[in-house]
């Protein structure tokens, strides 16, 4: 028995679809960023829990945490407590 390998038909309405679906996910993406996001930074809330962070001296616009004083102090207290006892995260 032989067997016979067809391509597949494409049909201009998928590639509308495709086209579609594209925009679509684009356009929600866009909402979020430019609609919803903005009225999320403006709640009582959401200032105040940014306020809190700032007093705690996390910078809530940083790029990467590891930057922060905050962080280089834990780094430094983690690394004397591996120090301290060296299979205390089950590392050989």
């Amino acid at each position: 028995m032989r067997q016979e390998i067809s391509e597949p038909i494409l049909q201009p309405s998928s590639d509308l679809r495709g086209a579609f679906s594209l925009c679509l996910v684009l356009g929600l993406i866009a909402g979020i960023w430019l609609y919803l996001l903005p009225m999320i930074s403006k709640d009582p809330g959401f200032q105040q829990q940014v306020q809190l962070r700032e007093e705690q001296g996390v910078e809530s616009a940083a790029m990467f945490y590891s930057d922060l004083p905050a962080a280089k102090t834990a780094t430094e207290r983690l690394d004397q407590l591996e120090r301290d006892n060296p299979n205390l995260f089950w590392l050989p």
